[in-house]
């Protein structure tokens, strides 16, 4: 494992002991926080395993939901291993969450505060945030297999 590789593991066990202890302690909204960093890296990290781009032209990040778009639609997505692990159904919980999460910081000002939906996004994202890290994990080593045939 390269340096490179040990570093971004580490960083991933450190944020999920960081998100761990924001929603164990209530830190609802940076729970929320940690969580969309989470999901928005391990949807890139699909669309690096599979060798598509994942970046603009600019060379900045595309947005999450071109990059569910773009996971829901290429071929290389289309697989029945990788259809069984990375569901329409979870891409939908995403795209739910996401929008749920970007109403509530779009609204940060204006909204009345509401601890309970807080806390819902929140739990769902870290359940979304886990579930879609564990499921990249899998990915990652099928493209693995599929390029060393």
């Amino acid at each position: 494992m390269n340096t490179l590789n040990i570093e971004k593991k580490e960083k991933y066990a450190e944020l999920m002991i960081k998100l761990n202890k924001a929603t164990n302690e209530e830190y609802y909204y940076e729970a929320i926080f940690i969580e969309y960093a989470i999901i928005e890296d391990r949807l890139e990290a699909l669309l690096r395993y599979a060798g598509l781009k994942y970046k603009q032209d600019n060379g900045t990040n595309i947005d999450i939901q071109k990059k569910i778009n773009k996971i829901q639609n290429d071929a290389k997505f289309q697989d029945s291993y990788i259809k069984k692990h990375i569901t329409p159904k979870i891409l939908n919980e995403i795209q739910l969450w996401k929008n749920e999460r970007n109403r509530l910081i779009h609204n940060l000002v204006n909204a009345k505060y509401d601890n309970q939906e807080i806390k819902n996004i929140a739990l769902q994202g870290e359940c979304l945030a886990k579930k879609i890290s564990n499921k990249s994990t899998l990915i990652k080593r099928y493209f693995q297999k599929l390029s060393e045939k």
